[in-house]
């Protein structure tokens, strides 16, 4: 049962990406060392943005039990900001609910910023020289709630989801040899 199991930033992420690699990396199936935009991602993040606080972890369980982690890029503490850091802008829509999936961490441990304010996000893209706001709004949770849910049904599964009709996302995955090779 995969309730058990935590559930990850990365695999949430995946998950709104492309569910087969989703399920493949929660089976413990790792192919991101061998991938150069992996390799330049975390060399971006090694670089970019030093002074600030870096790498924090995050944890809660929802009200059913699940365990759920998360590792923000850097977090500016007393000003109540989660920065996640990006190559560039193609998953953009996974990028906003990975920092919003952050936010909720806090919120399910009743964690706020100073003078009780809620934490906000922010997407750096360091290569474009731009930043995106990001909040964490009330239908934004029942989404994540929703979400989730369709997650942890697809890692009950036994077996992987078919793969997708390819699409130029998949040229820069790293599991595309794993897919179509």
């Amino acid at each position: 049962m995969v309730q058990s199991a935590t559930i990850t930033a990365t695999v949430f992420s995946y998950f709104l990406i492309c569910p087969r690699k989703a399920w493949l990396h929660h089976q413990g199936i790792r192919m991101e060392q061998e991938s150069e935009d992996v390799a330049l991602g975390r060399l971006l993040d090694e670089t970019s943005y030093s002074r600030s606080e870096k790498h924090l972890d995050l944890y809660a369980t929802t009200s059913d039990g699940i365990p759920l982690t998360g590792r923000v890029d850097r977090a500016a503490l007393k000003d109540g900001v989660l920065h996640e850091t990006k190559k560039g802008r193609s998953c953009q829509e996974a990028h906003l609910s990975q920092v919003r999936f952050y936010l909720w961490l806090l919120k399910l441990n009743g964690v706020t910023a100073n003078g009780g304010a809620a934490y906000r996000g922010q997407i750096d893209y360091p290569a474009l020289r731009r930043s995106e706001p990001v909040t964490l709004e009330p239908q934004h949770e029942e989404v994540l709630a929703l979400q989730l849910r369709q997650l942890i049904r697809l890692l009950e599964e036994p077996h992987p989801p078919a793969r997708i009709s390819k699409r130029d996302f998949c040229r820069k995955c790293a599991f595309e040899e794993l897919c179509y090779g």
